[in-house]
């Protein structure tokens, strides 16, 4: 990255912050009129973003660097979040540490752990910036902000740094402006109006304006940080069959195809849900959050959302068993895997009693021995097995930490290592 300028503050500490919403084809606006901007701030709840073309004198802005070229970036089209891939992009780093060097004692936060719905956080692609309305200093801080940001320049053209640091769209103070709908102006926000009350300033972006950025601006390839005007960057695309597309590495000149959502059939179990909710977000050693919740129940280990050693190990006896490349990262090869296990795994079906198991005999090993059991087996056989083993949980399916244990038990035991239970491994085990 290319800087003309030298940002020397330090990056405060930045404070948690909820989703800002996105959803869909864009961040969610309520369907009424534009309003009209105010020209100054007022203390407290401000009706709205202030506009003004010059600013206060007493509130700093940040700098226009030397150089800038003729040209200038046209206003950013919609391009939301389709990757899991929570680390701060370079562009939003020093964008962040801008807003902090020209306004000390602000803070900002950009990378969020990847959930359920859709965020350019999840991607490193969006940074808040820490101001309240209802700090008079803090409200005219933001409000100088975004003046600058839609200043014209000395050519006339509109929006001129906004475009320069491709900034996608910002939500503040109950507003939402977006580049892809400039036409419209600032709109409404949810239904943030009705709701003045302190507990929603977070969800209404009262203590914070949320700046998401093109893929241009989020990569500092835009025109404010290089001198030279980007080309339009479209990120990474994702698959048909999956929900969500690989994290990005090199730039797209090209709109991704738009392919519907991914859903589970209307019978399909607990864990063939929560695989496909998050199929295709790459999560590895060190990742978090319900898409590593959602591999931990495929792979038979504590769901407790964090990926540890535990969990990267029964991802590579998945690797192992399915014949992929044993890396222990969860990539889109492992997702189709994990899927087709699931799909061909038959849900217990529950007794009259409301168990799905049967009664308890007094040989829990020598009723069952008669069976071959694999990898995708389930049932209580299957527990049967994990209890004599110790393996923990003893879930009833045999994933590959039952059949790591499982070949582990035959190498000890001078058994033919084939991770399979038959009837050789049931005589040992004493059925």
């Amino acid at each position: 990255m290319v800087t003309r300028f030298r940002i020397t503050a330090s990056i405060a500490c930045a404070a948690a912050v909820l989703a800002s919403g996105v959803l869909g084809s864009g961040p969610v606006a309520a369907s009424a009129p534009t309003p009209t901007p105010t020209s100054t701030a007022t203390p407290g709840l401000t009706p709205g973003p202030v506009q003004t073309a010059n600013p206060a004198p007493s509130v700093p802005v940040p700098p226009v660097p030397v150089g800038l070229p003729d040209g200038i970036e046209e206003l950013a089209s919609y391009v939301g979040q389709v990757a899991c891939d929570p680390t701060a992009k370079p562009g939003v780093l020093a964008l962040g540490r801008l807003l902090t060097a020209t306004y000390p004692g602000t803070s900002f936060g950009i990378a969020r752990i990847c959930g359920s719905g859709r965020s350019e956080h999840y991607e490193g692609r969006a940074v808040d910036w820490m101001n309240s309305v209802r700090v008079p200093q803090q409200a005219a801080q933001a409000d100088a902000l975004i003046a600058w940001l839609f200043a014209r320049d000395s050519t006339g053209r509109p929006d001129a740094m906004l475009r320069r640091l491709g900034i996608m769209y910002l939500i503040w103070n109950n507003r939402i402006w977006g580049g892809y709908s400039a036409d419209r102006g600032w709109l409404p926000y949810r239904d943030c109006a009705s709701h003045p009350e302190a507990s929603y300033d977070t969800t209404c972006h009262r203590d914070h304006i949320h700046l998401s950025l093109s893929w241009s601006g989020a990569m500092a390839r835009t025109s404010y940080w290089t001198g030279k005007v980007a080309v339009a960057d479209y990120g990474p695309c994702r698959p048909a069959d999956l929900n969500w597309a690989p994290p990005y590495r090199a730039p797209n000149p090209l709109w991704c195809p738009p392919y519907p959502q991914v859903t589970a059939a209307k019978d399909a179990s607990a864990v063939l849900v929560g695989l496909t909710a998050y199929s295709g977000a790459v999560v590895r050693r060190g990742s978090t959050g319900p898409a590593v919740s959602a591999v931990q129940r495929a792979v038979d280990v504590t769901v407790d959302g964090v990926f540890g050693p535990r969990t990267e190990a029964a991802v590579v006896a998945f690797h192992r068993a399915q014949g992929l490349p044993v890396t222990g990262v969860v990539d889109a090869a492992t997702w189709r895997a994990l899927l087709r296990v699931a799909v061909r795994t038959p849900t217990p079906t529950p007794t009259a009693g409301g168990s799905s198991s049967p009664p308890a005999m007094a040989d829990p090993l020598a009723q069952h021995r008669h069976l071959v059991l694999r990898y995708g087996a389930r049932g209580e056989a299957v527990r049967s097995v994990q209890r004599a083993l110790g393996v923990r949980p003893t879930s009833g399916w045999f994933g590959p930490i039952t059949t790591a244990t499982v070949a582990r038990y035959q190498r000890v035991h001078r058994l033919p290592v084939t991770g399979v239970v038959d009837a050789g491994t049931w005589r040992t085990l004493g059925a």
